[in-house]
């Protein structure tokens, strides 16, 4: 989520539109929509962090609020770690096709719609994020029940677990705190 929006916000369009939460730790919690925002910050059980850019003020009859990109919360939340994904967890096919965005991993074209078992199915390969690639349907068709050594064909990366929380939370910190 940007800091900037290609549009202007007009008193139409702010209810759709999302605000980051973080907690008292600048840890990521969630998006919600813009009206729990507000009523998290009129309840003062958050603060803004960001304003949102360009700036909207939300008016009601009692009181204005600059409409927040980001709010903190006030006190500390637990929030339940989610499970961990590692190379041995199952994975399914639209997950195997967002990671590698659809790229095959033995030519690296773009467009894959296939998904290939890196060490064969019929040889025990399972259905891991560690097995699992997208590959583009004339490699997957190359490739057959081979692995990647016995067909002659390198794959372009390792496959691995997702792991994008990092990600989030780097993006985080870049919103808060952007380089001079």
């Amino acid at each position: 989520m940007a800091r900037t929006s290609p549009t202007a916000i007009t008193a139409r369009t702010w209810m759709n539109t999302h605000v980051r939460v973080i907690g008292v730790a600048y840890d990521d919690i969630d998006v919600v929509p813009a009206p729990r925002a507000i009523v998290l910050v009129t309840e003062e059980l958050a603060v803004t962090v960001v304003e949102h850019s360009p700036r909207f003020v939300v008016r009601s009859q009692h009181v204005a609020i600059p409409l927040p990109h980001t709010v903190q919360l006030v006190d500390y939340v637990h929030v339940p770690t989610r499970p961990v994904v590692d190379d041995d967890s199952r994975a399914t096919f639209a997950a195997i096709l967002a990671r590698d965005r659809h790229r095959c991993a033995y030519c690296g074209r773009g467009g894959a719609r296939t998904v290939d078992h890196v060490h064969p199915k019929s040889r025990g390969g399972g259905e891991t994020f560690g097995n699992l690639v997208a590959a583009c349907a004339a490699c997957n068709g190359r490739k057959a029940n081979r692995t990647p050594e016995e067909a002659g064909m390198p794959l372009l990366w390792v496959p691995r677990a997702p792991r994008d929380d990092h990600k989030r939370q780097r993006a985080i910190w870049r919103e808060l705190a952007p380089a001079p």
